[in-house]
C-alpha cells in the first residue's frame, strides 16, 4: 500500500462537518436578526400589561395577545375629516396578528382606485373592536391603504367616536395590543396616552 493510499480522511471529513456546522449557525443568526428588525422578537417576549389582563378579564374566552405597535399621534390622525388611525406596517412589531382570511380580505383591492379618495387601498374591511385608554369598546373597521409612499393599516368606520370619547393631543404616544375573544374576534385595545410635558421634557401615563 502507498504512503498516499495509507492517509486516513478523517480530516477531509471533519472540515466538511465545521463548514456545514458553521454554515447553520451563520443562518441560525440572519433568522435572528431579521427578527429583530422586524420586531417579532420584541412582540413575542413582550409580557402583556396590567392594564392590557383587566380589559382581556372583560371579554368571554380572551386569548392570543400580541404587542402591535407604539403610536405617537399624529395631526392627520386626529383630524375628524380623514376619520382614520394609521399604522404604518413596516413600523409594526408584529405583523402575525391577522388570520389568512383577514388579509386575504385587506389584499383584495378597490374596485376603481382612480376615483377613490384613497390610489390605492383594499374595498373591504375586517370588522374589529376597539378598546380606547377610557376602556370603552368601539365598533370600527380595519383597512389596507397606501398613504404617501407607504402601506398602513387603518383604523376607520367609528374612529371618530373614539376621537369624541378621549382627548387626545397631537404626539400622545399610546401602544397598540390585540387579542382574540369569544369565537375568535379581533378587538384592538389602545394603553393609557402617555403625554410629554412641553415644559419639563418628561413624560407621564395618564387615562384621559
Amino acid at each position: 500500500m502507498s504512503s498516499k493510499e495509507s492517509i486516513p480522511m478523517v480530516k477531509s471529513d471533519d472540515h466538511k462537518f465545521w463548514k456545514l456546522d458553521m454554515l447553520a449557525k451563520f443562518s441560525e443568526t440572519i433568522l435572528e436578526e431579521k427578527e429583530r428588525a422586524s420586531g417579532t422578537e420584541k412582540s413575542s417576549s413582550t409580557p402583556p400589561p396590567k392594564w392590557l389582563m383587566e380589559v382581556m378579564m372583560k371579554e368571554k374566552n380572551a386569548h392570543d395577545p400580541k404587542l402591535i405597535i407604539e403610536k405617537r399621534l399624529h395631526a392627520s390622525d386626529l383630524s375628524k375629516v380623514q376619520s382614520r388611525l394609521s399604522m404604518p406596517i413596516n413600523q409594526l412589531l408584529s405583523s402575525d396578528f391577522l388570520t389568512d382570511e383577514e388579509k386575504t380580505i385587506l389584499h383584495e383591492p378597490a374596485p376603481d382606485p382612480v376615483k377613490s379618495t384613497r390610489k390605492e387601498g383594499s374595498k373591504k374591511g375586517v370588522s374589529v373592536v376597539l378598546v380606547d385608554p377610557l376602556s370603552k369598546r368601539h365598533e370600527v373597521e380595519i383597512r389596507r391603504w397606501k398613504i404617501g409612499a407607504c402601506w398602513s393599516y387603518v383604523v376607520v368606520g367609528g374612529w371618530n367616536n373614539v376621537i369624541d370619547r378621549n382627548k387626545f393631543e397631537v404626539d400622545d404616544v399610546t401602544v397598540i395590543w390585540s387579542f382574540r375573544y369569544g369565537g375568535g374576534k379581533l378587538c384592538l385595545a389602545l394603553s393609557p396616552l402617555v403625554r410629554e410635558s412641553k415644559h419639563s421634557g418628561q413624560s407621564s401615563s395618564r387615562r384621559s
